[in-house]
């Protein structure tokens, strides 16, 4: 929602050891119309994407929350008023116990190289990306430099800036992704490895980018072992 509020609430009722938590979110965005609401949970429906043009993402994550509520024994209701906001609740019960049942094992940390001698260009259109990738590279001692547009990064390149790599967002207004790498290898001297950020995590989608030009594929929450693969297989 680009002005309003967005609340999220916890709340819960505890009978006979049993505690049933009530999560919910609602928001001031665009709503939904009553007709599209039964078909949120359905994979990869999208609704008003010309109001959302800079929405990323495939239509999965409602039908996959859906599944995980339903293995959970859990159920989600859905209240809306199209062009006011919509209203997510989700209430599951869980039993309550004296001791976890999970333990977690500690994991030793690896000490990360430093890649201080090296720099890599972000450009994704949500600033929030950006400052979570810049996060993650930070700790390798690398020189990051951003945009938020292919053109601004068609921009950099041609007045000489130079990466040594570029992690690239596909799905950015105006110049997607694609276009812009396609723009960037129109120039003979380009050789600056581009790996492409999506949220597209679909079986496929990886050859999909190799074939259109990308060195490689990195899918969005970015996984930190994903990352350090990249890192190791282009900047050695």
């Amino acid at each position: 929602t680009k002005e309003g509020s967005i609340n999220f609430t916890v709340n819960s009722i505890v009978k006979d050891n049993v505690v049933r938590m009530v999560i919910s979110v609602e928001d001031t965005g665009i709503g939904i119309k009553n007709e599209n609401i039964e078909k949120l949970f359905t994979k990869f429906e999208r609704f008003d994407l010309e109001k959302n043009m800079t929405i990323e993402g495939t239509g999965l994550g409602l039908a996959i929350t859906k599944k995980l509520l339903d293995l959970m024994g859990g159920k989600i209701v859905v209240q809306s008023v199209y062009g006011k906001g919509s209203k997510f609740t989700v209430s599951i019960d869980q039993k309550i116990v004296k001791e976890p049942t999970i333990k977690v094992k500690e994991v030793k940390k690896i000490p990360k190289v430093s890649l201080k001698d090296k720099k890599v260009l972000l450009v994704d259109d949500n600033k929030i990306n950006l400052k979570v990738a810049r996060k993650l590279l930070e700790s390798y001692k690398l020189e990051i430099d951003e945009c938020l547009s292919g053109k601004e990064c068609l921009e950099k390149i041609n007045q000489g800036c130079v990466y040594d790599l570029i992690f690239m967002d596909d799905m950015m207004p105006g110049l997607s992704g694609s276009d812009t790498l396609k723009e960037l290898k129109n120039n003979d001297n380009f050789t600056i490895p581009v790996v492409v950020l999506t949220a597209n995590a679909i079986t496929g989608m990886r050859d999909q980018y190799i074939k259109k030009g990308f060195n490689d594929y990195l899918s969005k929450p970015i996984n930190k072992m994903e990352l350090e693969k990249i890192l190791n297989t282009y900047l050695k």
